[in-house]
């Protein structure tokens, strides 16, 4: 009986586990298309010509604006923001998506492996249920 509990609680941990990662991975791949969205824009000089950018001031109002296509304003932490030259954006928003591109090679791994142990463990299951 306490095998049964031990095997029961190692399904539940592993399939928790799974949910987990899934939802991580799902986290993921919606940053990294927002990132590459971003940098798509960056690389795209057309937005630099156009006279008709609006800026979100909240509340779905927005306001007509210029853009100053040299530099951009990046957050580099709490409430805190630098202005660095837009090659130097592009370069750190390409270092983000490959340290996020990474990190979900990553969690696709350990998703595997969670998987494998829990298929594992449910045919190991069903075989001595069988006997």
């Amino acid at each position: 009986m306490a095998d049964e509990n031990n095997i029961m609680e190692q399904l539940d941990y592993l399939k928790n586990l799974i949910d987990n990662i899934d939802q991580r991975l799902n986290l993921l791949l919606k940053t990294l298309e927002e990132s590459n969205e971003t940098l798509s824009f960056l690389n795209d000089n057309e937005y630099q010509n156009s006279n008709d950018v609006k800026i979100s001031i909240g509340s779905g109002l927005f306001s007509k604006a210029t853009l100053n296509p040299g530099n951009i304003i990046v957050p580099i932490g709490s409430s805190v923001f630098i202005e660095e030259e837009k090659e130097k954006t592009i370069k750190r928003l390409q270092d983000n998506i490959k340290g996020l591109n990474d990190t979900y090679n990553s969690l696709i791994k350990q998703k595997d492996m969670a998987q494998n142990n829990y298929d594992a463990l449910v045919y190991s299951i069903q075989r001595s249920q069988g006997k």
